[in-house]
């Protein structure tokens, strides 16, 4: 009986944590270009850059995430040059936050950007 209780008890346990991490964390606001992304959640306030392109010369390949709110303050994640970086910002609650990503590429190129996306915060 009581390894019966334990089974059970496991069997539940390990049902709960398939169920919890079976589903990934959305984002709220996604941007992206041919080069790179920045995804925003809410939940954390957080912002994850991922660079798609790695190139062995620094500094010719780069993309970062712009931000502004509806309150006026501004911001960027990163200068990332391949892989993904995560920047935590503390920005107020139950506002709106808008994100993009740019990636800048040799001296001579524009920059490109993906559209702004809004989120609430």
């Amino acid at each position: 009986m009581k390894l019966l209780r334990t089974l059970a008890i496991s069997a539940a346990m390990v049902a709960a944590l398939v169920t919890g991490a079976a589903a990934p964390a959305s984002a709220d606001a996604v941007s992206s270009n041919a080069y790179g992304s920045a995804y925003f959640q809410s939940s954390g306030d957080y912002i994850t850059l991922t660079h798609y392109t790695y190139d062995p010369y620094p500094g010719f390949y780069a993309s970062y995430a712009e931000w502004y709110t509806d309150y006026g303050r501004t911001g960027f994640c990163g200068d990332n040059t391949g892989g993904r970086i995560g920047c935590n910002e503390d920005v107020a609650e139950k506002r709106w936050i808008s994100i993009r990503v740019c990636t800048r590429y040799g001296v001579y190129n524009s920059v490109t950007c993906g559209d702004w996306e809004t989120s609430r915060t």
